[in-house]
């Protein structure tokens, strides 16, 4: 009698084992949002067109886009697409303060979309940012008069396109909404 209680107790508690196997974590699904490229995406969209490049121009400028987000989140990452190989100062702004949030140098593969990852910087729904790059060769997208931005892309506003002649690093002053000059761009996470 004791070594049939044994065996159904170990039967019951292999049993129990068993039907508790299925871990319940498989029931919890982690939500991530999508990366965001605001620039990369208006070109693939056709919203904006190449229509010339430049390569070595006497000119330089920091030139790039002034956008806010729908959304709190974060920045990890900067990026270019150059017509050259070189490396290229980009510079990730606060518009409302003019502060420099992050800078980085990123070494282009001529005419390929070129990201670095960078600590991600968290940024605010409705605040005006700028992403600019410091270069002398760039591409001409959209030069043909016709009103590009503002224009939307998924949680991002672009409400721009910036510049200022020289190699300084300034805060483009000079904007536009009917062309885009350069390929700056950054990868952005919504906040869920």
């Amino acid at each position: 009698m004791k070594t049939q209680k044994i065996i159904l107790g170990l039967l019951i508690l292999g049993l129990n084992f068993v039907s508790c196997s299925k871990n319940d974590d498989d029931d919890v699904q982690i939500v991530e949002n999508t990366p965001e490229y605001p620039m990369k995406s208006l070109i693939e969209d056709g919203v904006i067109e190449l229509k010339n490049t430049t390569l070595n121009s006497p000119n330089t400028f920091e030139l790039g886009y002034k956008f806010k987000s729908f959304k709190n989140g974060q920045i990890t990452a900067l990026g270019i697409r150059v017509p050259d190989n070189d490396i290229y100062r980009v510079t990730l702004w606060n518009v409302d303060t003019e502060e420099i949030l992050k800078t980085i140098n990123i070494t282009s593969s001529s005419g390929l979309l070129s990201f670095e990852d960078i600590e991600p910087v968290n940024i605010e729904s409705g605040t005006l940012y700028f992403i600019s790059i410091n270069t002398n060769d760039y591409y001409i997208f959209n030069d043909d008069g016709n009103v590009v931005f503002p224009v939307e892309t998924d949680n991002i506003l672009v409400t721009g396109y910036g510049s200022k002649l020289g190699q300084n690093q300034s805060l483009p002053t000079q904007f536009t909404n009917t062309a885009y000059l350069g390929m700056v761009d950054i990868k952005f996470t919504a906040n869920n």
